[in-house]
């Protein structure tokens, strides 16, 4: 008898845990201290790898999600702008550019894995 009670206890509890699946992606603040780390990690590489003179600032942050894996990995849509700060240049101010036409922000998604224990981060995906 005690085992049926358990049994529709469990059950219960799983059927209101299904909308969040557990490991699976959930949507977090961007406030967050773990994904303002991640976001800015992942536009510093972004920044570094690219061709441009100039270095690229998020204008919005679309959307942030996080699953908690061996540490955690965050997905960050955001929607970039060029700024009128030169790479070769170290700690200005910049201002988003809107005067040239190459100066359209775009929508890049970063995939960034975090395991802060071992002083680990890695930008694992990216798609701009």
């Amino acid at each position: 008898m005690t085992w049926k009670i358990v049994f529709a206890l469990l059950s219960a509890l799983l059927a209101v845990e299904a909308d969040t699946m557990v490991g699976g992606f959930r949507d977090i603040d961007v406030n967050n201290e773990g994904v303002q780390n991640a976001l800015n990690f992942a536009v510093v590489q972004h920044n570094r790898k690219n061709n441009d003179v100039y270095l690229r600032q998020v204008a919005q942050v679309v959307k942030a999600q996080v699953q908690v894996v061996a540490g955690l990995k965050y997905v960050l849509t955001v929607n970039l702008e060029k700024t009128s700060c030169r790479k070769d240049r170290a700690n200005e101010q910049c201002d988003a550019q809107i005067k040239s036409a190459d100066a359209q922000p775009y929508q890049c998604q970063f995939t960034v894995w975090d395991r802060p224990w071992m002083n680990d981060i890695r930008v694992i995906d990216e798609k701009c």
